[in-house]
């Protein structure tokens, strides 16, 4: 079983989980047979966090997961935080293959989903 998890970095608002939830269901339905599994976690403020994620996953049968940090900078999460709790994922749960996704601002042609948003703006204010 594959699965994927979304990875954003929580919030004391409920507002934000339930928006990277809504993210979360809309990928699901467009990625079609790719994965079994879509889900989201978070590193902190939010349940469920990325640990209890992947033991969840892994308890449901996934032999391989794969963690898209939904980040727009390579801060201390990007860099230190999420890599070690993968390798120690990798650790916990040798049968499993684990990987990690580029984070979201790096993506080539972000600049232009930005370019789009930001002109379809600028047609709405007129």
């Amino acid at each position: 079983m594959n699965a994927l998890i979304i990875l954003a970095h929580g919030s004391r608002k409920e507002e934000s989980a339930l928006q990277v939830a809504a993210l979360c269901k809309k990928v699901s339905e467009k990625c079609g047979n790719q994965f079994d599994e879509v889900e989201y976690a978070f590193l902190q403020f939010g349940e469920p966090l990325l640990t209890d994620k992947i033991e969840n996953l892994v308890e449901k049968g996934s032999k391989k997961i794969i963690i898209f940090p939904f980040f727009i900078a390579a801060g201390s999460h990007v860099l230190i935080d999420i890599p070690t709790m993968v390798e120690k994922a990798c650790q916990d749960y040798p049968g499993v293959e684990f990987s990690i996704t580029r984070y979201l601002g790096i993506i080539e042609s972000i600049e232009d989903l930005i370019l789009a948003e930001v002109d379809s703006h600028c047609k709405k204010l007129g």
